[in-house]
C-alpha cells in the first residue's frame, strides 16, 4: 500500500500540512504515518492551551497523540494505518530516511514562511528538504489557497531535458485525479527558433499525457526571464489547484545543487507545489 509521509513541529503549518496530506491519502488509498523530529529548539505546540508547561515539559509524544486523535477520524482508508514516529537528530536527513525506510510514495510539508536573503539565494529550510528527498514533496503553508480535490495541474517545461523527465509522473497523478492538465513552456525570449522548439516540446508532453492520462491537456507558452513569477501569474489567473516542478539530482559537480526556480515556487506559490527528484 501506498504511504503518505506527514512531517510536523507542531506548528500552524504542520497542522495544515497534516490535514491536506489525509485528504490526498484518502484519495490515493494510502497509510498516513505522521514523523516528528526532536532537535534542540524549544518548541510550543500551536495548539497548545497552557503556554508555561509545554514550553517547559516538551512533550512532543502527548502533542503527536493529541494530533492522532483529532484527525485520525478524517482518515477513512479502509485496513490503512495511521500512526506517528518521533525520531532525533537533523530534520531533513531523519525525515529523509524515514522516507526510504517506509518506501513512502508522497510527502506532505508545511512550510513556514522565510523572507531572509539566504532563503532566497541559497533555500529556504522547505528547499532543502526537498532537494534532498528520494521521494516526490508537496510542499503547503498558511498562506496557500487549497482545495480538498485537485482538479487542474500545471507543468511546466523548458530547454532542460530534467523539465521534462518529471511528466511521467505529473500523467499518473491527473489520471488518478481526473485533473486537466496545463503545459506551460517557458522561454526567455520571442526568438523564432525558441517559438518553434519550444510549442514542440510542449506538443510531444500533451500527446504523452493525453495517451496515458486520458485527461483533458492544455497548451500554453510564457516569455520572460522571470520563469516562476510567469509560471504563478498563470496560475492564478487560471485557477490552477497544484504546481509542479522538479529537483534534479545528479553525480556531476559542475551542476548547482541550488535551483532557483523550485526555491522561488516553493516560497512564492499560492497554491501547493508538488517536486518531483529526476534523475541522470
Amino acid at each position: 500500500m501506498k504511504e503518505v509521509l506527514i512531517p510536523v513541529d507542531f506548528s500552524e503549518e504542520s497542522v495544515i500540512a497534516l490535514e491536506y496530506g489525509i485528504d490526498l491519502a484518502n484519495h490515493l488509498q494510502a497509510n498516513v504515518r505522521v514523523i516528528h523530529v526532536k532537535t534542540d529548539s524549544v518548541i510550543v505546540p500551536f495548539f497548545t492551551n497552557d503556554l508555561a508547561t509545554d514550553t517547559l515539559s516538551q512533550d512532543v509524544e502527548a502533542w503527536a497523540q493529541k494530533l492522532h486523535d483529532k484527525f485520525v477520524k478524517n482518515y477513512t482508508v479502509k485496513c490503512g494505518y495511521f500512526d506517528f514516529k518521533i525520531r532525533e537528530g537533523n530534520v531533513v536527513k531523519e525525515v529523509c530516511n524515514q522516507a526510504r525506510y517506509g518506501d513512502s510514495t508522497l510527502i506532505v510539508l508545511g512550510a513556514h514562511e522565510d523572507s531572509s536573503i539566504s532563503a532566497k539565494w541559497v533555500g529556504s529550510p522547505a528547499y532543502r528538504l526537498v532537494a534532498h528527498s528520494p521521494c516526490p514533496v508537496i510542499v503547503v503553508n498558511k498562506r496557500m489557497k487549497m482545495k480538498h480535490e485537485i482538479s487542474s495541474i500545471a507543468l511546466p517545461v523548458d530547454y532542460s531535458i530534467a523539465s521534462r523527465k518529471k511528466v511521467p509522473e505529473i500523467a499518473g497523478m491527473a489520471r488518478l485525479f481526473g485533473a486537466d492538465v496545463h503545459v506551460v513552456g517557458l522561454k526567455t525570449a520571442d526568438l523564432t527558433w525558441m517559438n518553434k522548439e519550444m510549442k514542440n516540446y510542449v506538443k510531444q508532453v500533451k500527446q504523452f499525457i493525453s495517451n496515458k492520462a486520458k485527461v483533458e491537456v492544455v497548451e500554453a507558452v510564457l516569455t520572460g526571464r522571470e520563469y516562476a513569477e510567469n509560471l504563478l501569474t498563470y496560475v492564478d489567473e487560471n485557477d490552477i489547484d497544484l504546481v509542479t516542478t522538479h529537483v534534479h539530482h545528479t553525480p556531476n559537480p559542475f551542476v548547482r545543487i541550488f535551483q532557483s526556480f523550485t526555491n522561488d515556487l516553493i516560497n512564492n506559490s499560492i497554491k501547493p507545489v508538488l517536486v518531483i527528484p529526476t534523475k541522470d
